[in-house]
């Protein structure tokens, strides 16, 4: 591969290490690689490892900086056509992503921390076709900032070289050399800007309450250096000995930590230390960790060893964490050292730092020109329920193959390229929809009720007319976790059977519709599955206070939403429980859960994605749904349910689950029952919560797994098409 990495410059700093060390292992690995920045001291190392270098002046924000800028990254873009370009801060991303947009090459970013977000910036800036977060409290921060789509952002390390970061002898000549006599070495290095100075000027602080006891060695650059020098003398004319000693910007990084007794820094510094198996107090502008140790491990896996939104370091805490290492015995700094290297031996080496990219990189670059999978059903319409699906089955399909090469019919193309980083056509353009039959092995129809006329007899007919023009083309067939019917209209019943016929594997999602479809015996492979939504994860979210229901409404007639504002109202005043509104279609929906509000005061909840809904119920004392997906999604959270509609796959599901008509705990109600009896069947439910969560606990994994093991099939029928065309 033929690669650039963008970034602003290239001295000491932890985004700069990561692309030095990235670069390196690509090149090892027989890749091309290019870095475009201002400069800095990492150049020469990456000349010298075999990796050129263009200087254009990308950290500076002028208007004539950024016209020379542009204009450079274009002509070495247009002349070197680079099968990936990425980009590691915000300028550089924002340059590249309107050159992308002009010349449309493989865009990938990475974000190394936390940007200030205002509308403006917000605007200006691009994360690409795929996002690296280094840690999952910014993967957590471009989803909730940017709206970025989970799948877009794929979790990455900073990949730390363990052969050159490893323990050694104390470097005596160069403690020799500062002048630092038997005093204990503290070392910390970051970037020296203004607004990451805080940590600095707490450990000379420090060093000023260890009088005599330590000298504090800051390794790095940066335009408020020398205002900190300037502070450093006038500490150690006060003390009378070089207590605080500024080394400037250094490549052999790993000479001054083989100084050191104990390292206090964040983010990558404090990980190269660990490798070096010293003590390390994780610690930086952005919050105080303390020393690490296994306990420490969770917390600062989350926030990539910066503890964003922790304590802000003092020179007291400081100097307190420091003395606490000082008055450790050899045995114990031994295995407190030793457990740091193992830690970053196992989970943060450079091989997974560019196994991880690559990888990513591979996905973006499966060839667009022939699809292994064109994707059919309700998208790009803004229903989470049918967007989930999509999402689920791209992302396990990608985890089985990250190569395969997936197309998906939909009502918004450009939104659903966004969102799910597939290519994506029209849904109802017919000769693309042609075209791109005649580029494919299968077509996937489904998941959800595609063959139904209760929305209308024409959406019956479109799909049947998919599945004629995907079997004359000569594609593979998969009817994939479909749900049949309701089937009212005249002739209506008589298509969908042979539009099935003309399948060559099928799978439903529900008892009802496997009835329905076995009693046709249409020779065929058939399978009862389980809704793809049953694999979606929990995400953050927030939630309400205390003891609350939620309620999922749907579009219905006035005397339905009217029975439902009551039993919300109603369950409110009998429970105290505090009730909660949830669309799942807003362009359906939400005028129905306004109303709603309006008339109960529930306050309305806007969950982005199914994995944020189920964070939401998971701690909701029951779900009231008159949507399939709600119920799906409460299944996940493990949450006591109650479907309350007039759509009949809702009870299929019920049924499917062990809370039919005919079970123990019949949590299905009809639309036509009033607002007393849903409460009353509520009550029941909330009554045998236990029984309701122990089963749905007890069975979720078999769910799972069930829904899991079609995915698989689904890979197992796209090699039985290549065979097929063989």
């Amino acid at each position: 591969m033929k690669i650039l990495m963008v970034t602003t410059g290239m001295d000491i700093g932890g985004a700069e290490t990561h692309i030095a060390e990235l670069c390196r292992a690509f090149t090892e690995r027989g890749h091309s690689v290019t870095v475009a920045s201002s400069g800095g001291v990492f150049v020469s190392e990456l000349r010298k490892n075999g990796i050129f270098h263009i200087t254009l002046p990308l950290g500076q924000k002028t208007p004539s900086a950024l016209a020379v800028s542009y204009k450079g990254l274009a002509d070495l873009i247009r002349r070197e056509k680079f099968d990936i370009v990425h980009a590691h801060a915000r300028l550089p991303a924002f340059l590249c992503g309107r050159l992308h947009k002009k010349y449309g090459f493989r865009f990938v970013t990475t974000d190394h921390l936390d940007f200030r977000v205002t509308p403006l910036l917000k605007k200006l800036t691009h994360w690409g076709e795929l996002t690296f977060a280094v840690s999952a409290d910014l993967r957590e921060y471009l989803i909730k900032n940017y709206s970025l789509n989970p799948e877009q952002i794929s979790l990455t390390v900073n990949g730390i070289d363990t052969d050159r970061f490893s323990p050694r002898e104390i470097n005596t000549a160069l403690r020799d050399r500062l002048e630092i006599g038997n005093r204990t070495v503290i070392l910390h290095i970051s970037r020296l800007e203004r607004h990451l100075s805080l940590c600095v000027r707490a450990l000379m602080g420090a060093a000023k309450l260890l009088d005599g006891r330590a000298s504090l060695i800051v390794v790095g650059d940066g335009s408020y250096a020398q205002t900190l020098r300037e502070e450093a003398e006038e500490i150690n004319r006060s003390l009378g000995y070089r207590a605080v000693i500024f080394s400037g910007a250094v490549t052999d990084v790993e000479n001054y930590i083989a100084a050191s007794d104990i390292v206090v820094s964040p983010s990558r510094a404090a990980m190269e230390a660990m490798a070096c198996a010293k003590p390390v107090i994780v610690c930086g502008s952005q919050g105080f960790g303390g020393l690490f140790t296994e306990e420490l491990a969770k917390q600062a896996i989350q926030s990539n060893f910066c503890f964003r939104g922790a304590s802000l370091p003092t020179p007291e805490m400081l100097a307190r964490s420091i003395q606490a290492v000082l008055d450790m015995d050899e045995k114990e700094k031994r295995a407190i050292g030793d457990f740091a290297r193992r830690f970053i031996c196992e989970n943060y080496s450079v091989d997974i730092m560019a196994q991880t990219q690559l990888d990513g990189y591979r996905r973006l670059l499966a060839k667009r020109t022939d699809y292994d999978i064109l994707i059919c059903g309700y998208y790009g319409y803004g229903n989470m329920g049918d967007e989930t699906l999509l999402s689920v089955i791209i992302r396990e399909l990608r985890r089985l193959i990250p190569s395969i090469r997936l197309c998906v019919l939909s009502g918004n193309p450009q939104k659903t390229r966004t969102l799910h980083r597939v290519d994506a056509i029209a849904r109802f353009d017919p000769e693309q929809i042609a075209k791109m039959m005649d580029r494919s092995k299968i077509l996937l129809f489904g998941g959800g009720n595609l063959l139904q006329d209760k929305t209308s007899t024409h959406s019956l007919l479109y799909y049947t007319q998919i599945l004629r023009m995907a079997k004359k083309r000569g594609l593979g067939i998969f009817i994939y976790a479909n749900g049949i019917g309701p089937l009212h209209g005249k002739g209506n019943r008589s298509r969908t059977v042979e539009a099935l016929r003309l399948a060559d594997s099928i799978s439903l999602r529900d008892p009802h519709s496997f009835s329905f479809v076995r009693e046709l015996r249409l020779q065929k492979p058939l399978r009862l599955t389980f809704d793809p939504a049953i694999l979606t994860e929990k995400a953050e979210f927030p939630i309400p206070e205390g003891d609350y229901f939620a309620v999922v409404p749907k579009c219905s007639s006035p005397a339905f939403l009217q029975a439902v504002s009551d039993t919300v109202r109603l369950l409110a005043q009998k429970t105290g429980f505090t009730p909660i509104l949830v669309s799942l279609y807003d362009r359906q929906d939400m005028a129905s859960v306004k109303r709603i509000s309006a008339q109960t005061k529930a306050q309305i909840y806007f969950p982005k994605n199914a994995g944020e809904c189920i964070a939401l119920f998971s701690s909701a004392k029951l779900v009231i749904s008159s949507r399939l997906h709600a119920l799906i999604y409460a299944t996940a959270a493990v949450c006591p349910m109650m479907g309350y509609s007039d759509d009949k796959k809702l009870f299929s599901y019920l049924d499917h689950i062990g809370f039919g008509t005919h079970d123990i705990l019949p949590c299905g109600l009809s639309a036509n029952e009033s607002a007393k009896t849903a409460v009353n069947r509520a009550m029941l439910i909330l009554n045998q919560s236990s029984y309701c969560k122990n089963r749905l606990a007890e069975h979720l994994p078999s769910w799972r797994s069930l829904a899991q093991s079609e995915i698989e099939k689904i890979l197992h029928f796209t090699e039985y098409a290549d065979q097929r065309e063989t």
